[in-house]
């Protein structure tokens, strides 16, 4: 079983192809050129090698292509990129996502660990605002002082994430005086990475500021993967931070996911459940147009499975079920309606688009 992904990648490699017997390289003409701005290879300048372990390492001598899977760790979107231009259909790549999850559970959490692929991203540290200080610790900073005259634009913070049904035990909330962007009427979501701050959100909670939202960190950031559980089945994907707070899920901050992105939610080996925003807004010309219809896209593009559930006709978010239909409610209702076949999601799409 440990073989199987790498059994299959074989299965697909041309007909017409070289072996180096010394090295174990088995060379031909490279699929992905054409998609990487390279005219189509004719000179066997792709190349496949496999591990006794199980493993196998893709490389392009044209267009620089790499790709790779080794037993333990999940089935990158470049690698399930790779078996689809060497032929695979759908079920076949998701076939494998699958056995490679399978494969996880056989060899232990210590080789994924090995070669996670995401300790080699970085993000640059960011500071928090001047004198964000968090919920709690303005809270005891009042208490040694005696004096419950918080701010009240404290007072309407707190109160905000109250009301968003935010378990603010779990999560950690800032606020600041800063005036700079109307910093003091703002809540502020610190954005972690390796224990380390690498921005921030704050979200404004009064009505009629703008933006609602300032934010400081790198398009490639995905929220909310330190506080996910190892032995979850799945991650449920969504665009905003108060959308992943809601459900211990992860967001993408945005109605798009980057391949970075991918690879990064990819890495926790499990299923993959896009649910994305469901609110219209009237473009420059005066039509109707749903923004979430772009992470759907790109949720069958990298293979992920989209739910599109009951409440979307009276919620426009994950958030806003959670506040009106309880959180158990809406997790249930985000499984029961789950969807992995690539036709189906185009017509709930496309039906969704329509309303």
């Amino acid at each position: 079983m440990i073989t199987a992904i790498q059994d299959a990648v074989k299965q697909l490699i041309p007909a017409k192809r070289k072996t180096n017997s010394s090295s174990g390289w088995i060379s031909f003409n490279a699929p992905c050129c054409v998609h990487n701005g390279e005219t189509q290879d004719t000179r066997g300048r792709g190349g496949i090698v496999t591990n006794p372990d199980g493993g196998v390492s893709y490389h392009c001598f044209n267009c620089n292509y790499k790709a790779g899977f080794v037993p333990g760790r999940h089935l990158s979107y470049k690698f399930r990129k790779l078996l689809s231009w060497l032929g695979a259909d759908e079920n076949t790549v998701r076939r494998l996502t699958i056995e490679a999850i399978r494969i996880k559970d056989l060899v232990g959490p210590i080789a994924e660990d090995k070669v996670n692929n995401t300790e080699a991203i970085e993000y640059k540290v960011r500071p928090l605002p001047l004198e964000a200080v968090t919920f709690y610790g303005l809270v005891e900073f009042y208490e040694l002082a005696n004096d419950h005259r918080y701010p009240k634009q404290f007072v309407d913070a707190v109160d905000y994430v109250n009301r968003r049904k935010i378990d603010m035990t779990k999560y950690e909330f800032y606020w600041t005086p800063e005036v700079e962007h109307k910093l003091n009427y703002r809540v502020i979501i610190p954005f972690k990475w390796k224990n380390e701050t690498v921005g921030y959100s704050a979200r404004t909670f009064v009505d009629g500021i703008k933006p609602k939202y300032h934010t400081e960190h790198e398009p490639n950031y995905v929220f909310n993967m330190n506080n996910q559980r190892n032995d979850s089945q799945f991650v449920i994907v969504v665009e905003g931070a108060f959308d992943a707070m809601a459900v211990d899920g992860v967001a993408v901050l945005s109605n798009e996911c980057n391949e970075t992105q991918a690879d990064i939610i990819d890495s926790l080996g499990r299923e993959v459940i896009v649910v994305p925003d469901f609110d219209r807004h009237t473009n420059k010309q005066g039509r109707t147009v749903w923004p979430g219809a772009r992470l759907v896209d790109q949720a069958m593009e990298y293979g992920w499975s989209v739910s599109f559930p009951v409440w979307r006709e009276t919620c426009k978010d994950v958030n806003d079920a959670v506040i009106k239909y309880g959180r158990l409610f809406t997790l249930k209702t985000i499984l029961d309606a789950k969807e992995t076949n690539r036709l189906k999601i185009e017509l709930m799409k496309r039906k969704v688009a329509s309303v």
